[in-house]
């Protein structure tokens, strides 16, 4: 079966600033990094496609990924960004058909919202978020949400309200990995899961704790997975942010050796099926 990475990263510092990378972050992962350099990580893994994720909230961004879409085959989805403030439908719409029809645009998946740099943890269900979500409906594309678990309440009114949009929950919702705060994400994940029209990424783990470790994450990816089922699960690596806690290789190493005893149907659901069917685009482009 083929793997997909649902959820990776390119940028250049010098073409595009990245406004949430401290200078720490940038020490280590800083770059530049392009397609071929995704590949190449990738590859360790056993990795075959690739679906890119935005970065930045930048208009530029989401076209230029969309031509290289364009010619390389190994990137099959693209999760962009659009501007959401204006709250209207029409006018998230205009700019949704503004990038399909671009160069490349029939790889175009989805957009993402950036909720865990907004102080409102209520932001998600907010007008502007919702117009999104069915502008976003009306073109079979998926919305991406980046949150905290004080977000997750949020995020399952919206879902609940919208049971015309595909959703995909990124990074588990980055549990704290505190012991204390493990029933309020577990509750939290429980309630969005609860609408069928939710994955979630089993991703960006490496950077939830220092030193992660499957039996440290054990507990996480087994209420993940009770939650969801494996039909709803995709792998992401969120590369190359993932090289701040050990790198490609090694978040492969932790999602191969706690789905080793799954059957090989729902390993291949985790690893390929539900990208596939979040991401139609993506499957079509794959043929």
């Amino acid at each position: 079966m083929p793997r997909i990475d649902s959820h990776f990263h390119i940028w250049d510092l010098e073409h595009r600033e990245q406004d949430w990378m401290t200078p720490e972050f940038e020490a280590v992962i800083g770059g530049p990094y392009d397609i071929d350099d995704w590949a190449e990580a990738s590859s360790g893994g056993n990795v075959d496609y690739g679906i890119f994720m935005q970065t930045v909230g930048d208009p530029t961004e989401t076209p230029e990924v969309l031509e290289i879409a364009s010619r390389d085959d190994r990137l099959i989805g693209v999760t962009g960004w659009v501007d959401t403030t204006s709250a209207d439908e029409q006018v998230i719409g205009a700019l949704l058909d503004e990038l399909l029809a671009s160069t490349g645009g029939d790889a175009l998946v989805g957009v993402r919202v950036l909720a865990e740099y907004r102080e409102d943890p209520n932001w998600l269900d907010s007008a502007e978020v919702h117009a999104a979500a069915r502008a976003l409906a009306v073109r079979d594309l998926t919305l991406d949400l980046l949150t905290k678990p004080e977000q997750l309440p949020a995020a399952a009114r919206l879902v609940a309200a919208n049971p015309q949009t595909r959703f995909v929950l990124d990074h588990m919702s980055k549990p704290t990995m505190r012991d204390e705060d493990y029933d309020a994400w577990a509750e939290g994940i429980s309630a969005v899961a609860a609408v069928p029209q939710v994955a979630c990424k089993f991703s960006g783990f490496l950077t939830f704790d220092a030193g992660m470790t499957a039996e440290r994450l054990r507990p996480y990816y087994e209420h993940m997975v009770a939650s969801f089922g494996t039909a709803r699960i995709l792998f992401g690596s969120d590369w190359p942010v993932d090289m701040l806690g050990g790198g490609y290789r090694a978040c492969v190493q932790i999602v191969e050796e706690l789905t080793a005893d799954l059957t090989e149907a729902e390993r291949e659901q985790i690893w390929s099926a539900t990208a596939l069917a979040w991401y139609p685009a993506a499957a079509r482009k794959l043929g």
